[in-house]
């Protein structure tokens, strides 16, 4: 759900942008791209930062597993798992 997700990022005015786009061409996006949108500077920076972290979700899915198995605190893990679910994942 890309609206909630910029909602929790602050920057639920860019919805109407991302509503024209796929899953796959959401994640190639570059600030350059988004720039040439009119995005503002902070806000190009911030969802290029937050794709980034989309692109790295699966392997801080295995680190989270991998921390959780070995003892680790799972209080952390439901909380960045949260994190998790409010980011758009493509639909199968």
């Amino acid at each position: 759900d890309v609206p909630s997700w910029l909602k929790s990022l602050r920057l639920h005015k860019y919805a109407a942008l991302f509503a024209q786009m796929s899953y796959e061409e959401m994640m190639t996006l570059t600030e350059h791209h988004l720039e040439s949108q009119n995005v503002t500077k902070g806000a190009r920076h911030k969802i290029a930062l937050s794709i980034q972290k989309l692109r790295e979700r699966q392997s801080v899915l295995r680190a989270l597993e991998k921390d959780i198995l070995e003892g680790g605190n799972l209080w952390s893990a439901l909380q960045e798992l949260q994190q998790i679910l409010v980011t758009p994942i493509k639909a199968f």
